[in-house]
This record gives structure tokens, C-alpha cells and sequence, in this order.
């Protein structure tokens, strides 16, 4: 089980849901994303090496320069991005709602995370961390490659905003 201590934040609360819960959480997620494509039997799988975190709002979600060892899907709520600038002072670069992705810069190149993440308002989150990703690249390697093209083409496109902003 994923507790708030393996994803390197005691501000997170983990709840306790079901697989079948978790499935019915992740095929609730945004049209965009693609888990209309996967099998009733591969959606099992993703949900159960997925855990369910609350994060209160005004909760840290993550801190800029701190290991990239998750991601998230928000199911619910909304989460500030923020990025240190020359004068010390957070800006806010983006929000994250319903059906996006968060911390998928630092998961999926394995360095750190490139901004602070807040919740602005109470915030359900789907959490893949790295350890449990890896088992399911080892175990359903087809089922990573349905799953990966969702984060990375957003990846892209929130990168290609920032660059647009700085």
C-alpha cells in the first residue's frame, strides 16, 4: 500500500478505495485521456497500482527540486502550479484541474520536480509512483504503451506554454 511517507509527503492523506473503486475513478477522468482504450481487465490492472490521495487545500503537494517519484491524475479539485523567480517569489504558472496531469516532468525523466505544486482548493488524486510503474512496464508492457502517450503529449504541450511564458 502507498502511504504518504513513500511519496515523500506526510500533507497528503491516503484514502482507502477499492479497485473496482479506483477503475471507476480513472474511467470517470477527462474525455481526453484514453482509458476508453484499454480493457476492462487492463484498467483492473492500472487501478490496483494506483493509490487514492486527498490533498486539503493549501496542502504542498510537491516542492520544487524534490525527487520526481510520482505522478498524479486529479480526479477532483484543483492544484496551483508554481515556479520560483529571480526574486525569490513563487509565480503561478498554471492550474491543474479535473483529468490532468501533475509531477509528469519529474516521473517520466527521473530528475526533479521543475516546480512547487499547492492545492488551491481540496483535491482528490490518482498516484502512480515509480516503483509501481516499473512493475507494470515489466509485467503488462503493452498496457504502458496505451498509457504513455497521454502524459507525454500534455508534457509537451504545458512545456511548449511555459516556454511561451519565459
Amino acid at each position: 500500500m502507498t502511504t504518504g511517507l513513500e511519496i515523500g509527503n506526510r500533507e497528503l492523506q491516503h484514502v482507502e478505495r477499492s479497485v473496482q473503486e479506483r477503475a471507476t475513478l480513472l474511467s470517470a477522468t477527462h474525455p481526453s485521456l484514453r482509458f476508453q482504450d484499454v480493457t476492462p481487465q487492463e484498467l483492473e490492472t492500472l487501478a490496483g497500482s494506483i493509490a487514492v490521495f486527498l490533498a486539503r487545500q493549501g496542502s504542498l503537494v510537491f516542492q520544487e527540486a524534490t525527487p520526481g517519484r510520482w505522478m498524479a491524475l486529479v480526479v477532483v479539485g484543483e492544484v496551483d502550479v508554481l515556479k520560483l523567480d529571480r526574486s525569490g517569489g513563487h509565480r503561478l504558472v498554471t492550474t491543474i484541474g479535473p483529468g490532468e496531469f501533475l509531477g509528469e516532468l519529474g516521473f517520466l525523466d527521473g530528475h526533479r520536480q521543475s516546480a512547487t505544486a499547492v492545492a488551491s482548493t481540496d483535491t482528490l488524486l490518482l498516484v502512480l509512483t515509480r516503483a509501481a510503474f516499473d512493475r507494470l512496464l515489466e509485467e503488462t508492457p503493452a498496457l504502458v504503451v496505451k498509457l504513455l502517450p497521454d502524459p507525454i503529449r500534455l508534457l509537451v504541450l504545458r512545456l511548449r506554454g511555459i516556454d511561451a511564458i519565459g
